[in-house]
């Protein structure tokens, strides 16, 4: 069934046109997001598994940005502000996988004061 439906969708779909519109950079913070929450997802044992999510995915979005600079003549702000929309989503999406889909990590941590004095 998964088959048939994606036949259909990929037949019948049209063409997509980006624009500096307010759904072209929802879509690109969605994709953003996705991928940090996948990459977050995949470091679940590391302490620091958000920042890792959110850098794995910015870093993408930033090169797919300059790619398409480099390759097809884009222009400048309609990339940075596609690059930029793509590492909000990526912030948003690997902060909100680590707080509420992944368990916590306990470390040890000590906190107080400690007072040294030499005899």
């Amino acid at each position: 069934m998964k088959k048939i439906i994606f036949i259909v969708l990929v037949l019948f779909g049209s063409s997509a046109y980006a624009y500096d519109g307010m759904t072209s950079e929802l879509s690109h913070a969605a994709g953003g997001a996705a991928i940090a929450a996948v990459v977050t997802k995949i470091a679940d044992d590391s302490p620091n598994r958000a920042w890792i999510g959110f850098g794995v995915s910015a870093t993408l979005g930033v090169l797919a940005q300059g790619y398409e600079m480099s390759v097809q003549k884009a222009k400048f702000y309609p990339s940075l502000l596609d690059a930029g929309s793509h590492a909000l989503g990526a912030a948003l999406g690997a902060w909100v996988t680590d707080k509420y889909f992944l368990t916590p990590i306990v470390s040890r941590s000590y906190s107080g004061v400690i007072l040294h004095r030499q005899f």
